[in-house]
């Protein structure tokens, strides 16, 4: 089980321990490719939807990294204690960092709904971020709340994309819509995860679907770009 907000847990089964950390170190890599590469498209193009989908995809990253650390400090102190791990010391820093988590990960998906919303005003970004950070915080069950809202940003995200494909029925457009279907859809089942472990190995693999879906975008972008032998000017 994993720590969740003072006296609640999220269940994992017992032969995916382990293999979380693992999807989570790729997920930091892939996040970060895609966000360095879509920085790199803004400064050749100037186009303020890759400044954003980079800053996004930069926080996303540093949200597994965090992530990730928590889960092998916690697996090691574990297997280090013969099965338990009841240092008042660990039991903190995990919290503390499963809450860094949640907050990289919001900000990243706000700033990537602020992208898709096409508004040049940060202060809408600012409230965004400020309504969903509170409402998390105040929130009676952390996760489940992260996870709900997770769910309505990618969501809206989704429907984005979903708009973006039919207008231009491009393939690249196509992979960016069905990696955040799997997206969504890793997110709502990791709130089932909150009572079933089956349900929390099953949202790593569908964000594993995604990420690498995402990743096959950018290798495909590069890929074309250098076959016509011109500087990258889009994002996945």
């Amino acid at each position: 089980m994993i720590p969740l907000h003072m006296g609640h847990f999220i269940i994992m089964p017992s032969w995916f321990y382990g293999f979380n950390v693992l999807f989570e170190i790729i997920f930091t890599i892939i996040t970060l490719v895609v966000g360095l590469y879509a920085l790199k498209v803004y400064k050749i193009s100037d186009q303020p939807s890759s400044k954003f989908f980079g800053i996004a995809f930069l926080f996303i990253s540093a949200a597994y990294l965090v992530r990730s650390a928590v889960n092998l400090v916690l697996m090691l102190t574990t297997e280090a204690s013969g099965g338990t791990s009841s240092s008042g010391f660990i039991h903190y820093t995990s919290l503390i960092g499963i809450y860094l988590h949640i907050a990289l990960f919001i900000i990243g998906l706000s700033t990537f709904a602020y992208m898709t919303l096409k508004i040049n005003n940060m202060r809408v970004l600012s409230l965004l971020l400020a309504i969903l950070i509170l409402a998390i915080i105040f929130s009676s069950n952390t996760l489940f709340m992260y996870y709900l809202l997770s769910s309505l940003l990618l969501f809206y995200i989704t429907i984005y994309y979903l708009d973006n494909y039919f207008q231009s029925r491009q393939y690249k457009t196509l992979l960016a819509l069905i990696a955040f279907v799997f997206l969504l859809f890793g997110k709502i089942h990791f709130i089932f995860a909150l009572n079933h472990g089956t349900y929390y190995a099953i949202g790593y693999f569908l964000e594993f679907a995604a990420y690498g879906l995402l990743l096959t975008n950018v290798m495909r972008v590069i890929r074309n770009n250098e076959q016509e032998k011109r500087p990258a000017t889009d994002h996945p």
